[in-house]
């Protein structure tokens, strides 16, 4: 499994960030490889984001060179370009089949 990291300061207010999350939810549903989404705000720093985690680098690879993932910047209009990060799970605390 991979997880993907992006974060972004917006010049929109919270409740538009969140709205576009909102909005822009289905999209993501579709996307190939998508385990799981998780959207996120950090108050301290005023920072939104999204941790993404993928059944595989190759989904995950896909994604990050589509147009939806490309849109991000754009749609949430972000003060500078959002940081990306990819981190490989090496081990899960649960298992499915517990």
């Amino acid at each position: 499994m991979e997880l993907f990291l992006i974060l972004f300061r917006s010049e929109l207010p919270q409740e538009e960030v969140i709205r576009n999350f909102k909005e822009r939810a289905n999209k993501y549903r579709e996307v190939r490889g998508l385990v799981q989404k998780y959207y996120l705000h950090d108050e301290s720093s005023g920072e939104f984001g999204g941790m993404y985690l993928f059944d595989s680098k190759e989904n995950l690879d896909a994604f990050r060179n589509s147009d939806l993932a490309k849109s991000i910047g754009a749609a949430q209009k972000t003060l500078e370009p959002p940081t990306r990060k990819v981190f490989t799970v090496n081990h899960v605390l649960y298992q499915d089949n517990q």
